[in-house]
Order: structure tokens, then sequence, then C-alpha cells
């Protein structure tokens, strides 16, 4: 009896994770959040003129209405990078310092995702597909890292790492 139970508990999870796969295949702009970063590197695409040393870069890609993204960087080699898609999204970034790279991936409506950074060598991710979602990260120190990541609707993360 414990053999079957086992049996059909092993097959409903299979079952769940083969529906589950194909319905992430069918959705392309679905992204595994681990590469955030090379994802929004390759699709802003730098050109070698604006990859120079001590240069702050920030890009914006906007699809939708009433989207709006903000990014202050202040210092050197700073990286920010916002990809919105949809309606009503909020990405904003502020990184002081030297080397600190962040970057915001939202896929949905009404998503809100704000950065800060002060420090050297930090870096910051945000993914969130779906809606109304909230994220904060705020960092202040040196080398560190944090990424959030949101799938579904109404979640709500706030990581804070260093000194208030």
């Amino acid at each position: 009896m414990k053999q079957r139970i086992m049996f059909v508990v092993l097959a409903l999870l299979m079952v769940s994770l083969l529906t589950s796969a194909s319905v992430w295949a069918q959705q392309p702009e679905l992204m595994q959040p681990a590469e955030l970063e090379s994802w929004l590197g390759d699709f802003f695409q730098p050109s070698e003129d604006e990859v120079e040393p001590f240069v702050n870069l920030a890009y914006v890609y906007q699809d939708g209405d009433d989207n709006v993204s903000e990014q202050v960087q202040q210092g050197e080699d700073n990286r920010a990078y916002v990809y919105q898609k949809g309606y009503g999204n909020v990405a904003e970034q502020w990184q002081s310092g030297v080397g600190n790279w962040t970057g915001v991936y939202q896929l949905g409506d009404r998503n809100v995702a704000l950065t800060q950074q002060l420090g050297t060598g930090n870096w910051a991710g945000i993914y969130q597909v779906g809606n109304a979602n909230t994220a904060k990260i705020q960092q202040s120190g040196d080398n560190f890292s944090a990424f959030i990541t949101q799938v579904g609707n109404n979640n709500s993360a706030v990581i804070v790492q260093g000194k208030k």
C-alpha cells in the first residue's frame, strides 16, 4: 500500500513538473533570473566607444504605457539597466561609488523596483514577472550582492545590507 501511494505521489509530481516546464517553454519572454546581468548586457549591446573605463552607463528599454524609469549615478564605472514591458511599471536606481552594477527586468503591469547603492563593487538585480510586485534593495558598503526574484502577483520584498 505504501509503495502504491509513493508511486502515485511521484507520478503526480512528474506530471506537475512536465506541465510546468511546457508552460515555461511556451512563454519565450520568461528567462532565468540568474542570467539577468548577461541578458541585459546582450540586450543593450553597448558599443566599444561606450565601454570606456571609469565611464558610467545607463540603459532603459520601455514597451507599453505609463512606464517610469529614473537612474542617477555618481562616481565611476557604474552600470544601470532597465527593461520594462507592460503598463505602469516603475524602476528607480541610484548609485554612488565605483564599479557598481544594477539591473531591473519587469514584465507585467504596475511593478515597482527601487535600488540604492552606495560604495564600491556592489551588485543588485530585480526580476519581476507578473503584476503589482514591489521590490527594494538598499546597499551601503562594499562588495554586496543582492537579487530579488518575483514571479506572480502582489509580491513584496526588501533587502537592506550595510549601514542605513
